[in-house]
């Protein structure tokens, strides 16, 4: 008796498996193809998105530039221009353009030294990681790279404070510097530096 009971139960069981696959196998197949669509359509439009440039230019300060299409540009601080990203999350990714007097008794080192004792000032627990220089065809260039803590200002809106890391590359152009500074937070600061070296490459001046 126990042995029907048991062969009976396992006959069930096997049904209702046989008939869950053969219901649901092509359900399940369909779903994980219209997953793996979606993902490579939002890759292919991301990698388009990207790649798109609008052109930026200065008659002013004789610059041009080829920055992100659908960035926010500014032109009303103490810089030449500032790109941002409206789409980054906690912190806009940026891209900024000044430029300072330079030559004579100001060196480079100068310039960022200035850097360092403003932002120290401004910024909560900002950090010089490195200077070192670097050539680019007949160019040379020196390249700042920093750290520093954001905090939101408001004390209604509760975020935690983010890390943003940050480089400054120092342009020599006769009589004054160009300074390309580059800000994102930490965990998209490799996501978004080849859009700042391409962008970096479309400066002219």
């Amino acid at each position: 008796m126990t042995d029907t009971t048991l062969g009976g139960d396992y006959a069930v069981d096997q049904e209702y498996h046989s008939s869950f696959t053969r219901n649901d196998r092509f359900s399940v197949i369909l779903v994980m193809m219209l997953m793996a669509a979606a993902i490579g359509f939002g890759l292919i439009l991301k990698q388009q998105t990207s790649t798109r440039t609008t052109r930026y230019e200065s008659r002013t300060a004789g610059i041009v530039a080829q920055y992100p299409a659908g960035w926010l540009l500014d032109e009303r601080g103490n810089y030449v221009a500032r790109m941002r990203d409206p789409r980054s999350r906690p912190f806009k990714t940026t891209f900024t353009i000044s430029a300072v007097p330079s030559g004579g008794q100001t060196t480079t080192r100068n310039i960022l030294d200035g850097l360092t004792i403003q932002r120290s000032a401004d910024l909560a627990a900002y950090r010089v990681l490195s200077i070192e220089d670097f050539t680019r065809g007949s160019t040379k260039y020196t390249q700042l790279s920093f750290a520093y803590v954001d905090a939101d200002p408001n004390p209604f809106i509760q975020r935690l404070p983010v890390v943003i890391l940050g480089i400054d590359v120092v342009i020599p152009n006769g009589s004054r510097s160009i300074i390309v500074t580059y800000m994102a937070d930490e965990d998209s600061y490799e996501v978004d530096r080849p859009v700042f070296d391409q962008f970096f490459a479309s400066i002219r001046y």
